[in-house]
């Protein structure tokens, strides 16, 4: 991808890889390349995720939590995010330089130096910090091979109706979990819906994700990826993770 860095962040389905053998069907690995393609070659993107997560509630159960998320792309190095659970919305900005996290309830942010693409600042703020912004990072010129050698099984599943859309299904295991992916059928190959099944102790846990909303190659002002303190915002440090 020369020009957009774009990624969501966990998929899978609820197959079982039979022993340790390793199956990747060459019609699924064409579909996911035409996707990654796709998304390659634009100037900027815009989308909302609709997002389902099991969480831990206690050391008994799973709960369910639910939230959505917009992001906007631009080039390789711009970022715009809005995260909203319960009501409460959460923002990042990313201008090439700086990424900054602010919380419109409490009226606080905190902004730190960043790498200077768009791909190692989204590593960044996930190994330092804990914050996975978005849900599988598939959608950029690598993605096949390097699920190639993450996935012990990948498989071009047949087609389906998600909504009024017409999808290809495409799913995969290794030891860890499973994941389905359901990409459209028209001119524009893109993700509708992916489901990420985790399979470790105590519990399997599904991560589930809904793309729409898509906007493509539309010019957006960089005043869009910078953040101004508003009136008696306060700036907090931010602390890395263990």
């Amino acid at each position: 991808m020369n020009k957009l860095f774009f990624f969501f962040a966990c998929i899978l389905l609820s197959l079982q890889v039979k022993g340790q053998a390793v199956y990747h069907d060459s019609t699924a690995l064409v579909i996911l390349d035409k996707v990654s393609e796709y998304i390659g070659e634009l100037n900027s993107l815009k989308f909302r995720a609709t997002i389902e997560e099991d969480v831990a509630f206690s050391d008994n159960y799973l709960i369910k939590e639910f939230r959505t998320a917009e992001f906007v792309f631009q080039g390789g190095s711009q970022m715009a995010s809005k995260i909203t659970q319960q009501g409460k919305d959460n923002f990042y900005f990313y201008n090439g330089n700086q990424v900054v996290y602010y919380n419109l309830e409490g009226n606080y942010y905190a902004a730190g130096d960043a790498p200077d693409n768009t791909l190692d600042m989204l590593d960044w703020l996930n190994e330092s910090f804990g914050v996975h912004l978005v849900l599988a990072d598939f959608l950029y010129p690598n993605f096949t091979s390097n699920l190639m050698e993450s996935m012990d099984y990948i498989e071009f599943l047949g087609t389906a109706i998600i909504g009024k859309e017409k999808t290809f299904h495409i799913g995969g295991a290794n030891k860890d979990l499973t994941f389905q992916i359901w990409i459209s059928q028209d001119l524009q190959k893109r993700p509708i819906k992916a489901l990420i099944t985790y399979l470790g102790a105590p519990y399997a846990r599904q991560l589930e994700v809904t793309f729409d909303k898509w906007e493509i190659n539309q010019e957006y002002p960089s005043s869009m990826f910078e953040f101004l303190p508003g009136p008696n915002s306060k700036q907090i440090i931010w602390t890395k993770k263990n």
